[in-house]
């Protein structure tokens, strides 16, 4: 079992969805938790609530009444009914310092918003407070959503984080403000199918390497896999 965490405040609740539905078309038994705040996953979904804090959406699993990463992973651990756990977090409490270390793959989240990036800063912060200095520096890969030409750089936001005690590692992913994708996030929030049919190619690009990056599929497969499901039919709003 694979566990991914993407750190941050800000919606990649689409993001997300799209990674899920990917590794679930790639024949992996997947759960997205929704360790937000805000509710990002299980309010984004026409999911229901059926009192066990785990509900299916197309396929794949959406939990949202887990209270700590290690409850969740014991629990998950013993039950051993999932390939892939994608974890999005804003809870400085669900998750401590030593649970980093359980994760194949983490992303700390940004978006050119302020309030997304002193979020980011401060939910790090809490999570790496007592971290020695004497101890390796935590990797992170960076995922920029929502960018706009606004003059800010990549290296203001390192900066940043500069004085944290993690190092980014060289990849890195940028998904461009697109108002098709915010349309077709929205049509699929109010739909009982995942579709990519229309987001951008920039959108498709990310959702194809971020797959990769968490899983072992290769580059033959990932394209396959991206291909498949394009091929999905639009969903019609409501359905």
């Amino acid at each position: 079992m694979k566990y991914s965490l993407f750190l941050g405040s800000a919606d990649i609740s689409d993001v997300l969805i799209y990674l899920s539905k990917f590794l679930q078309t790639a024949g992996r038994r997947v759960l997205l938790v929704d360790a937000s705040t805000e509710g990002f996953i299980r309010y984004n979904t026409p999911i229901v609530a059926n009192g066990e804090g785990v509900s299916e959406y197309d396929e794949f699993d959406i939990g949202y009444a887990f209270t700590t990463f290690a409850e969740m992973k014991h629990q998950l651990d013993r039950e051993q009914q999932y390939d892939h756990v994608l974890v999005l977090c804003s809870q400085p409490d669900f998750i401590r310092m030593d649970d980093l270390e359980s994760f194949k793959q983490r992303f700390v989240v940004m978006s050119p918003e302020r309030r997304s990036l002193e979020r980011a800063m401060e939910l790090m912060s809490l999570i790496l407070a007592k971290r020695d200095a004497t101890q390796p520096r935590v990797p992170f890969c960076r995922l920029f959503v929502q960018q706009v030409d606004s003059g800010l750089a990549e290296d203001y936001m390192e900066q940043l984080l500069g004085c944290l005690p993690i190092v980014f590692e060289e990849s890195s992913f940028t998904i461009p403000f697109d108002e098709a994708d915010y349309m077709q996030k929205i049509v699929n929030q109010n739909s009982n199918t995942v579709s990519i049919k229309r987001i951008s190619r920039p959108l498709r690009t990310a959702i194809q390497q971020m797959a990769g990056n968490v899983s072992e599929l290769d580059n033959q497969e990932l394209k396959s896999y991206t291909k498949k499901l394009s091929r999905r039919s639009q969903p019609v709003w409501g359905m």
